[in-house]
């Protein structure tokens, strides 16, 4: 029920958002402000972007006044919408696409052991088998996190982002557009399940889609247990900091190595061998664990 002391959302429609920004002056605009240390006055900030004409000038920077640059006694400031229109453009998210050769990953491949290597693509960058074409992901990466990084940088990057969106997955958050993630665990044989998890070799995966924008995040349920504090702290006996260990580094992760214990209630068995040691951990529906024994 919705009450007074709610927060309301205002917003402008697609055609006005688009409007205000669909002029290099105005992003400009934007983009000087967010530069900025301190506020700038209107001549300071026509002087550095580079606008000859006042009138001109001063139309289109009304024009962003409001929703996306504050005025004050000191001047002009970037408001936090203008922040995160720069912040979009800069990322590389809607302006720029990959292109490079691929280059080798540290670490083996969990089918067959083969070498793994980071391929370059459009809009993302997948983690392949060079040996039996085993993909181990391939998210959308904004293209701006490569910027000045070398090609072999690409692995590392991966894992940042793969952490990053995991993180934001954990809170409910939507990376692109932060609205509310629903999350649904799906088995591989579940009738309503998605028809191509059937056949992926995989006990089951967790759908995270987001109520707003719909984006969906997919997560095999090893990938989603990996931020569990018991097994962080099961690796971190070992000298394994999940924090910055890429996953495609961990030994267990074999698609297949999960299984499920009982259905009503659900009970998934993940066990996790390092350095020779197996602990076996036990998942309910929500993905919290519920038991756990040593020895597979």
């Amino acid at each position: 029920m919705e009450r007074d002391d709610d927060p309301t959302v205002t917003r402008l429609t697609p055609d006005e958002a688009f409007g205000l920004l669909g002029d290099e002056t105005r992003f400009e605009i934007l983009r000087v402000l967010n530069g900025a240390d301190e506020s700038l006055s209107f001549s300071e900030l026509r002087t550095r972007v580079g606008a000859d004409d006042p009138g001109g000038f001063n139309y289109h920077l009304g024009k962003l006044t409001g929703q996306f640059v504050r005025k004050t006694e000191a001047g002009y400031d970037v408001a936090p919408p203008g922040e995160r229109v720069v912040g979009a453009i800069l990322s590389g998210g809607y302006t720029a696409e990959f292109s490079a050769d691929s280059v080798p990953v540290g670490g083996n491949c969990l089918h067959c052991g083969g070498r793994l290597e980071a391929v370059f693509r459009d809009h993302g960058i997948t983690i392949d088998c060079s040996d039996c074409e085993w993909m181990f992901t391939d998210p959308e990466i904004p293209a701006g996190l490569m910027d000045g990084m070398d090609a072999a940088a690409a692995p590392n990057v991966v894992a940042r982002w793969l952490r990053t969106v995991d993180e934001a997955a954990e809170v409910g958050m939507c990376t692109n557009c932060h609205g509310r993630l629903d999350s649904t665990l799906y088995l591989s044989d579940d009738d309503d399940a998605p028809d191509w998890l059937e056949g992926s070799g995989l006990v089951g995966m967790e759908f995270c889609e987001c109520t707003r924008c719909g984006h969906v995040y997919n997560r095999s349920v090893q990938l989603a247990v990996l931020s569990h504090p018991l097994v962080a702290a099961f690796h971190y006996e070992h000298d394994i900091d999940l924090r910055e260990t890429p996953r495609w580094e961990l030994p267990w992760l074999e698609a297949d190595n999960a299984t499920v214990e009982s259905t009503d209630p659900l009970r998934i068995a993940v066990p996790m061998t390092l350095d020779g040691e197996t602990r076996t951990f036990v998942f309910d529906r929500g993905l919290d664990v519920v038991d756990r024994y040593d020895g597979e």
